[in-house]
């Protein structure tokens, strides 16, 4: 634990002095009390939120983060002041006390974009950019001893070479580039990592091997895949009061009251993303056997406890000599009961986790919520139409501003494999026996899912 505390403090340290550097910037002089609108996405790990998140923040009317906010969570939050290994939730009555609102609320608005539309390279302020980019790589790498003046020599190298092959922006194309320069003067950064073509990174770095284990020794801030940065307009104190904050972290869903009491004076609303409990399921087992989704590492916890072994999970612990102690997405309550069953109940466990968590949230009446069903959003293009007409209803955004989101070509974002349809089935035989559970099926036909149709699920 005491390692975790010097971690985030050097990253603190190092971050602070660059974001002191833009302290008078009539951002930095707001705070989250000036933020109007936020829509929050509520899910469950691997129900499609990476997606809906990377085509509603085009919206002209929104403006985001640049990723999830769980690793602000992290910077901001006192270790010492609850057990981070009971569970994700932090219990509201110590929110006071182990929250650190001042550091976070910088964080979040040193961190929040306007996007949409193409980049020329010649419009980009690279000194800007490449502080960014400096503070993004503290996040995604605790264990490499950085330097800021480093990094930012690696993006003006990076940068130079780019500009002078194409006018437009790409991002992955241009963190390729960036990355070759990183992992030179930084050999511990590992461009697997990140959310780039697995091929593309086998081709440009063919003297790696692809890794298994997690990208840190102790503790993740970011949880990898790693988000890959863009450049783009810093939200002003004018889209605080105008535009919606959209919010997507899948921690989230055990975290409502830390958002509620972030946003007070805010309109907020709710999103309920939902999918079919296989394919869920089946996405969370995927990236459990993934390089990245690693969320929490559990050694302090089995050292301290009777149980010094480790998780026991069957086709997990038993075949990577890493999962005795590192966890994968969200961490519920009662996860402890499922350190030692198969990786399949595990997963399923934290499916239902989630769901139950944001229906329980919303059954108090006091957000404006909205249910949208992934697979209508990867059926075909009409339906996909139709539930961003919805959507975009209920966030109060004008309907024709759905041209901007590009529904028509859907990206691929943090995906461990590319796109298929009912891919669950080829581990029917897993999958199957998850539904002769009553908490389960329960909670499938709850959200829609009858067993009945199960044949139908995407």
């Amino acid at each position: 634990m005491h390692k975790i505390a010097r971690t985030i403090h050097t990253i603190n340290t190092l971050r602070e002095g660059v974001l002191r550097k833009y302290g008078d910037t009539p951002l930095l002089k707001s705070t989250l009390d000036d933020v109007k609108r936020v829509v929050v996405i509520n899910s469950s790990s691997r129900s499609g939120s990476s997606l809906l998140y990377a085509l509603l923040r085009k919206l002209p009317g929104v403006y985001a983060l640049t990723g999830e906010a769980a690793p602000f969570y992290k910077l901001n939050t006192s270790i010492n002041g609850f057990n981070i290994f009971e569970s994700d939730k932090i219990p509201s009555e110590l929110l006071e006390k182990v929250v650190d609102y001042r550091g976070l609320s910088r964080d979040f608005l040193s961190d929040m974009y306007c996007c949409g539309g193409d980049v020329q390279v010649r419009d980009i302020d690279v000194n800007a950019y490449a502080d960014d980019l400096a503070i993004r790589f503290l996040l995604q790498w605790p264990d490499v001893d950085f330097t800021v003046e480093g990094l930012r020599a690696c993006v003006f190298d990076a940068f130079g070479h780019y500009a002078r092959l194409a006018p437009a922006f790409d991002t992955e194309n241009f963190y390729v580039t960036l990355l070759k320069r990183v992992a030179a003067a930084y050999p511990r950064v590992n461009p697997y990592y990140y959310d780039i073509n697995t091929d593309k990174v086998t081709i440009n770095f063919p003297h790696l091997d692809i890794p298994t284990g997690p990208p840190s020794s102790h503790f993740t801030i970011e949880e990898p895949p790693f988000i890959l940065l863009p450049p783009g307009r810093k939200a002003t104190p004018a889209d605080l009061s105008e535009k919606t904050l959209l919010l997507k972290s899948t921690v989230d869903c055990y975290r409502m009251n830390l958002i509620e009491r972030i946003f007070r004076n805010a309109d907020l609303r709710i999103i309920h993303l939902v999918r079919n409990p296989a394919a869920t399921t089946n996405g969370i087992y995927d990236g459990w056997l993934h390089r990245g989704f690693f969320s929490h590492n559990l050694r302090p916890h089995f050292q301290n406890s009777k149980n010094g072994k480790g998780l026991g999970i069957k086709g997990y612990s038993d075949e990577y000599s890493y999962g005795a102690f590192w966890w994968n997405f969200d961490l519920p309550d009662g996860w402890q009961e499922y350190a030692g069953k198969e990786l399949v109940d595990v997963c399923s466990f934290q499916w239902y986790s989630a769901n139950a968590e944001i229906l329980k949230n919303l059954s108090r009446g006091r957000r404006d919520s909205c249910t949208v069903r992934f697979e209508n959003i990867i059926r075909d293009l009409d339906s996909r139409r139709e539930e961003f007409g919805r959507m975009l209803a209920f966030m109060g955004q004008p309907a024709a501003d759905i041209e901007a989101v590009g529904i028509d070509d859907l990206p691929i974002v943090q995906s461990t494999l590319p796109p298929q349809r009912y891919r669950w089935k080829k581990r029917r035989h897993l999958i199957n026996r998850l539904l002769d559970d009553p908490i389960i099926l329960d909670m499938s036909r709850l959200l829609g899912y009858p067993k009945e149709k199960m044949e139908e699920w995407l």
